[in-house]
């Protein structure tokens, strides 16, 4: 096996003779031949329906209530089985002692040929497997009925009875994983089934074309759940009691595909249903060659009818099956039945990842009817379906074909009260917040409001606001009490925020954040871009409880590169600036400035690696202060013992000053051992004590700078050169050394510093703490007596920001 993309192989003439012990059940590919085994096949299958009928595994308590079933001695006796089997490229067997198994046969629809249906699995999965034949005949009768015959004499599935993954499919034969319930092994089965015709039958390959049996084998499933079960709710059922507590309790079977792929695409992660597996990342696989491909072309079915797209399909099948069909072939197939032209599937949307986006612009009723004018805001020119409703019920649709961005089209119908772009959401549309318009309200294209605790997903027709409560606490303000709103959802939106107010105890006030942030997808180079607003609001002085700072950082995030092939490295750029307000006892200062930030990280396998770079620039004009520092890192992290997951790693620092106006000031310098509060000089975190320069509030991580674990204040406005060591120790979890040297000047001399000493680091170093045990003389002499005493110099570094679940929110998936 290769993890993505089943092995491939030509078709050809199979003639298997198996020996093995007497009492073994066996399920394989090709007609069975040796007449006494299918005497005992038949036997066994009665046997088991009888003790279905006669409601016996359920009275046997050793059967009921056991998770295994023991296996039986192999009987002395051996037999051997002939299997032969023409126009297949693959043969599978599989064999156990424990099988029960159930027969059945189903009827095909074109040809009206009988097929033989065979179910086998071990005793303890009885209830699970009852109505296996069901779920096998249903999809080899719908397979055959939307795509073709069936041109086998049998279909078999077998119980893996050990995780198989889903599922694995072999010519004839399936084998099945552990399945949760029912529902779930419906599913696997009827996708292994289907298998048949697209890895099977036609001979797709999945290793250079993976969409071409994965993908349609996806629609047909999707196609299949919908036709058998339309009110399913089949993804939330996953989810259990979870479902409801996060509102997804609505979610369809499809919507997992539909879901998986607006989260990728929303994210500007998603690759083209056009690749190798090899160049897939694992979420991609199953996001884009499973579920977006099964979108696709359920978009495609909804614009052609079900009618021209199943001649389609059955045109495809009668010209290629057995032959190795290409989608040149597929392409052509669709194209001269439907008489159309699907550039904007097979090259735009099939080869890129260019996206979907219609917009309603404007719903006017005149004497002929009701004008709609929908507009393209996206990178597709395909074609787009406008619904008509009145009373929730659909009165017309319109197809629009691909032509200009804008167009308007006329129902004759008025009184409507809604139109809705992709009513039934069929169409791959990462963002569906624009295809709405209702005649009530003052504004008709926007969403009805509604309010929601918590967290759900973004669930079309609807605005909706989380809410919930929220509480913090730092030394200025005490305690606080607020709540929190926010839009942050999967699929995102394409503007989102997060306010969180609060009413704080230690000054009598109200503090606060918020941020604002607008992203899209561009079609090229950049995965993401995004640009926002962060605001603070805080106390700020333990001698004045009124006291408080305000924080303004527009922003520009550029998520940097979109690679059609899978890599191992992300780049970001962030341009950020500053305007801030500090309104602290007997002064008043305000700060402008800003910088950029640039960040490389590459992780593959056992390795990772970081780089970083930013420039800042600092100007404080009552105080006539402005400077400029430049700073670069790199971290190397490598796990050197795979099976304990211990990892070794080193950082490497440079900071340098470029500019330095004013009066010298620790807040403004280049810190050897990371950023306290006060050098925080844009609010960019949250802290618990931001004035303090000594204690376990005052200490934030920060990657700039020296990045030394010590608790010593010292800075430069010269340069400084630092290197960082930290090794999780064997056998002991959790523990780790650390050894960090550097060289910088300090009062007018050249100092080199250097420690050593055991830590902890927690959530990606998010929380740590640092007891030196090893120190120079330099690093000594640098302590305020208030830090020189050994417990003094455990140091305990955070960042807030990250660990208060900010962290969940800022990334991008």
């Amino acid at each position: 096996y290769l993890t993505q993309g089943e092995f491939y192989s030509e078709y050809g003439s199979f003639d298997v003779s198996i020996t093995l012990p007497q009492n073994y059940v066996v399920g394989a590919t090709g007609d069975l031949q040796t007449k006494s085994e299918i005497e005992f096949l038949n036997d066994l299958a009665a046997r088991t329906a009888q003790k279905f009928e006669t409601n016996g595994y359920s009275s046997d308590e050793s059967i009921r209530k056991l998770k295994t079933t023991e296996f039986p001695p192999s009987v002395d006796s051996t037999k051997t089985i002939r299997y032969v089997q023409s126009n297949v490229h693959d043969f599978g067997w599989f064999a156990d002692k424990r099988f029960e198994v159930l027969k059945g046969e189903v009827e095909l629809p074109h040809s009206k040929k009988m097929v033989t249906t065979w179910a086998m699995f071990v005793p303890h999965h009885a209830d699970l497997w009852k109505n296996a034949i069901e779920y096998i005949n249903d999809g080899t009768y719908y397979y055959s009925l939307w795509n073709g015959d069936y041109a086998y004499n049998h279909v078999t599935a077998v119980d893996g009875t050990i995780s198989a993954g889903g599922g694995m499919e072999y010519p004839n034969v399936t084998v099945i994983g552990n399945a949760s319930s029912k529902e779930q092994l419906e599913v696997v089965i009827v996708h292994e089934v289907g298998h048949n015709w697209f890895y099977g039958m036609l001979g797709s390959n999945e290793r250079v074309h993976p969409w071409m049996d994965e993908g349609l084998n996806t629609l047909n499933e999707m196609r299949y759940i919908k036709t058998k079960y339309p009110n399913n709710t089949q993804t939330s059922d996953m989810l259990g009691g979870l479902a409801e507590a996060i509102h997804l309790e609505h979610l369809s079977h499809g919507d997992m595909n539909d879901l998986l792929y607006r989260v990728t695409a929303g994210n500007g992660m998603d690759q083209p249903i056009e690749l190798s597996s090899e160049y897939y990342t694992s979420m991609n696989y199953g996001g884009i060659v499973y579920g977006k491909t099964g979108l696709v072309f359920t978009y495609l079915m909804d614009y052609l009818g079900e009618d021209l797209f199943d001649e389609c399909m059955q045109n495809y099948f009668d010209r290629w099956h057995f032959q190795h069909p290409q989608p040149e072939d597929l392409r052509k197939v669709f194209e001269e039945i439907s008489q159309k032209d699907l550039s904007w599937l097979f090259d735009d949307i099939i080869n890129t990842t260019k996206q979907i986006d219609y917009k309603i612009a404007k719903v006017k009723e005149t004497e002929n009817g009701t004008e709609v004018t929908v507009k393209n805001v996206g990178q597709v020119n395909g074609p787009i379906r406008i619904d008509a409703y009145s009373f929730n019920n659909l009165r017309k649709t319109i197809w629009v074909e691909p032509n200009s961005k804008k167009q308007t089209v006329v129902f004759e119908e008025t009184k409507l009260d809604e139109i809705k772009i992709d009513g039934q959401r069929q169409t791959p549309e990462p963002n569906r917040n624009n295809n709405y318009w209702h005649s009530n309200g003052l504004f008709g294209k926007i969403e009805p409001l509604n309010f929601e605790f918590l967290a759900g997903d973004n669930e079309p027709g609807k605005t909706t606001i989380w809410w919930g409560p929220n509480a913090g606490w730092n030394a200025y303000d005490k305690f606080m009490i607020g709540a929190a709103f926010h839009n942050f959802t999967q699929p995102k939106n394409k503007f989102e925020y997060l306010i969180a107010p609060y009413f704080s105890f230690g000054r009598k006030s109200i503090s606060g954040y918020a941020w604002l942030r607008y992203g899209f997808v561009p079609a090229r180079n950049f995965s993401n871009i995004f640009i926002g607003m962060k605001t603070k609001h805080f106390g700020f002085d333990e001698a004045d409880g009124h006291s408080n700072y305000i924080a303004l950082s527009p922003y520009l995030d550029f998520f940097i590169g979109k690679p059609a092939r899978k890599t191992y490295y992300n780049q970001k750029l962030r341009l950020q600036g500053a305007l801030n307000f500090e309104d602290g006892s007997g002064y008043y200062q305000t700060t402008t400035g800003g910088f950029a930030r640039y960040e490389f990280n590459y992780k593959k396998y056992l390795h990772q690696l970081r780089f970083g770079a930013r420039a800042d620039y600092i100007a404080v004009p009552n105080e006539n202060i402005e400077v400029m520092n430049a700073y670069a890192n790199v971290f190397y992290k490598f796990k050197y013992w795979e099976k304990k997951k211990k990892h070794v790693s080193i950082q490497v620092n440079f900071g340098q000053n470029l500019l330095y106006n004013g009066t010298t000031s620790d807040r403004y310098g280049i810190a050897l051992g990371g950023q306290s509060g006060t050098q925080d000089v844009f609010f960019e975190t949250l802290m618990f004590n931001r004035n303090a320069s000594t204690g376990i509030g005052a200490r934030r991580r920060q990657n700039n700078h020296g990045n030394f674990s010590t608790v010593s204040g010292i800075t430069t406005n010269n340069q400084l050169l630092t290197a960082n060591l930290y090794a999780e120790i064997p056998y002991i979890p959790l523990l780790g050394l650390f050894a960090d040297i550097g060289i910088m000047p300090h009062n007018n001399l050249t100092n080199q510093f250097a420690q050593a000493g055991l830590g902890i680091r927690f959530l990606d170093g998010d929380l740590g703490l640092f007891l030196p045990l090893i120190e120079n003389q330099a690093l000594k002499d640098s302590y305020t007596p208030e830090t020189s005493k050994i417990w003094s110099k455990l140091r305990i570094t955070y960042n807030l920001t990250n660990i208060t679940g900010q962290r969940i929110i800022q990334t991008t998936f």
